[in-house]
């Protein structure tokens, strides 16, 4: 039997079924991970929330790429732009609907933990992150996982970011997943550890992949 064939395509002009077939690759993917419990308090109408406005956001703010297996998608890359410097605790809308914990959490230990992250990782802080492709979520199907999915999309944005001469960053939570980025040309320049009453809390390592120049 022959290998499934792997290839990247960009979502523009996505309809609503589109954008709730990224939401569940998303829901599929992170369904254990400790991070979407602390952020949600393990509410899956919270975490699909997140990955929705998260996905409006990056296709408003930047990009959004498709991994697919002969040629049905299993896997997405969610990322922002250059030029910009958006996240979905951003939105008042979102805030407003939060418990008064989660609600202190995202204020007054996630958000300043999350800058101090960008201020030790990068030399202008907020700024370096805000003048990258940011990644998001990058994320494949448990069940389509080891099949070149997650390379090809990792690949199609490290490609855009050296056309663009730009860095590409991505928050890591595990020290596997950090070994994955580095093998790919990233590098790990720091980490912070957040903790959350409704979860065991999680690390974030701040990864970085400068851009490949003609030549080098």
């Amino acid at each position: 039997m022959s290998a499934a064939k792997v290839s990247v395509r960009k979502l523009t002009h996505p309809s609503e079924e589109d954008i709730e077939m990224v939401v569940q690759v998303l829901m599929n993917a992170f369904r254990d991970d400790v991070g979407l419990e602390s952020f949600t308090s393990g509410s899956a109408r919270l975490a699909r929330d997140v990955f929705r406005r998260t996905t409006k956001g990056c296709l408003a703010h930047g990009a959004i790429y498709l991994g697919l297996l002969d040629d049905v998608p299993h896997g997405v890359a969610v990322l922002v732009a250059p030029g910009a410097d958006w996240n979905f605790y951003q939105e008042e809308d979102f805030t407003e609907g939060l418990s008064t914990y989660l609600f202190e959490w995202y204020t007054y230990h996630y958000m300043p933990t999350y800058e101090e992250l960008y201020r030790i990782s990068l030399p202008t802080g907020q700024r370096g992150r805000r003048d990258a492709w940011n990644i998001k979520f990058l994320a494949v199907n448990p069940d389509f996982q080891r099949k070149g999915v997650g390379r090809a999309l990792l690949g199609s944005i490290c490609k855009q970011a050296d056309t663009d001469a730009v860095c590409v960053t991505a928050d890591v939570k595990s020290p596997n997943l950090v070994q994955w980025f580095r093998k790919r040309g990233f590098s790990h320049r720091g980490v912070k550890n957040f903790s959350c009453k409704d979860s065991a809390g999680f690390p974030l390592w701040c990864t970085v992949r400068e851009p490949v120049r003609p030549g080098d």
